[in-house]
């Protein structure tokens, strides 16, 4: 069994968290709460730690099995529909996740590429690094993670004398509806994707410590606080509502020691190392689902790759042409995957762990 250590494992946690936030949930959040993004995603901390308690319990209770495993054992061949529908949401997670990250690229970048050729050139690592297993993601994760932390640096030594304060006021002009609403997607994108953290099983992790899990969860949500506030007192909310990606905007604010300008390029590479880490993990969550349900069939190993490059095919040829009209997207954002994530990772993972504890 291939394992990763306990550090690892939270940088693990660290990028799901800030994996969709530039490219997806700040603008659905400030398109909803204004100058109030920064409350909603403090309520949405709050209410994710609920989620986050429970992707601990389950690990503890069952420290030698994964979240398909649990399924099984407690269900019985009902735990097959439920590990299902938990595939088949992940299946869309990956797509749309996947067409986050090439449309951004794309559209910011490479805009006389054509979309397949940037596809093709993403899906490659991360269909091989997932033939290699849960360990090289861990150490990938490792290495991101330490680069992210010195872009962080030298974004906000660059950008922290811009900040006016009265940009975020006034205070409490939006409904509480409109707070929530933003709270769920902040959690639907951004804390629940720690769910695919089931995958790994606890004894998997050397010097597993829930103590720091949670650290890594507070110091991920914070981080995205501090990057909505950034936006909004810079931009202020005006600006921030028209840009497509505000938060990736304002890194074209930086200036490193006010002699290098337009690093927004560079910078940027830390949420994208995000969403490649996110993108690799609902693959080796899909491929550990298929050798764990078909585990008795000979060589699951290698047909477990093969299942890798299946669904990168599936991944690759649907994001083309998922939303192929402006705006559906949001749509689909605001609306569907909202509430399928919400059942998904947090209904059925709430009926497993109420099965677990009454069983017992």
């Amino acid at each position: 069994m291939k394992k990763i250590n306990s550090f690892e494992y939270g940088t693990l946690i660290w990028f799901l968290i800030r994996a969709c936030f530039i490219v997806s949930s700040a603008s659905l959040i400030i398109s909803i709460s204004d100058e109030e993004s920064w409350f909603s995603i403090i309520i949405g901390t709050l209410i994710g730690i609920i989620p986050f308690l429970i992707y601990e319990y389950l690990k503890k209770k069952f420290p030698n099995q994964n979240i398909i495993e649990i399924n099984q054992k407690l269900f019985g061949k009902f735990g097959y529909i439920l590990n299902f529908v938990m595939c088949l949401t992940l299946l869309v997670f990956i797509i749309i996740t996947f067409w986050m990250l090439t449309n951004f690229i794309n559209t910011q970048f490479l805009y006389k590429t054509p979309f397949l050729v940037v596809a093709l050139a993403l899906i490659l690592p991360i269909a091989y690094i997932n033939f290699k297993g849960i360990k090289v993601i861990g150490k990938v994760s490792l290495l991101s993670f330490y680069i992210s932390f010195i872009f962080i640096i030298l974004i906000l030594s660059g950008i922290i004398s811009g900040i006016y304060i009265d940009n975020i006021k006034p205070f409490f002009v939006h409904t509480p509806n409109e707070i929530l609403y933003s709270a769920l997607i902040f959690i639907s994108f951004n804390v629940l994707p720690i769910f695919l953290l089931t995958i790994i099983p606890k004894n998997q992790i050397t010097n597993y410590s829930s103590k720091k899990n949670f650290l890594f969860y507070i110091f991920a949500c914070l981080s995205l606080l501090n990057v909505i506030f950034m936006t909004i007192t810079i931009f202020g909310i005006g600006l921030s509502s028209i840009y497509e990606y505000p938060c990736f905007e304002i890194l074209k604010r930086v200036s490193i020691l006010d002699i290098i300008d337009r690093v927004e390029s560079i910078l940027t590479i830390e949420w994208i190392l995000a969403l490649f880490i996110i993108i690799s993990m609902i693959l080796y969550f899909l491929k550990e689902s298929f050798k764990t349900t078909f585990k008795n069939i000979k060589k699951i190993d290698k047909k477990g790759n093969y299942f890798v490059i299946v669904v990168s095919l599936i991944t690759l040829i649907v994001s083309s042409i998922i939303f192929l009209t402006n705006g559906m997207e949001l749509e689909f954002f605001k609306g569907p995957f909202i509430y399928l994530a919400i059942f998904s990772f947090v209904l059925l993972p709430i009926i497993t762990a109420l099965k677990a504890k009454f069983s017992s």
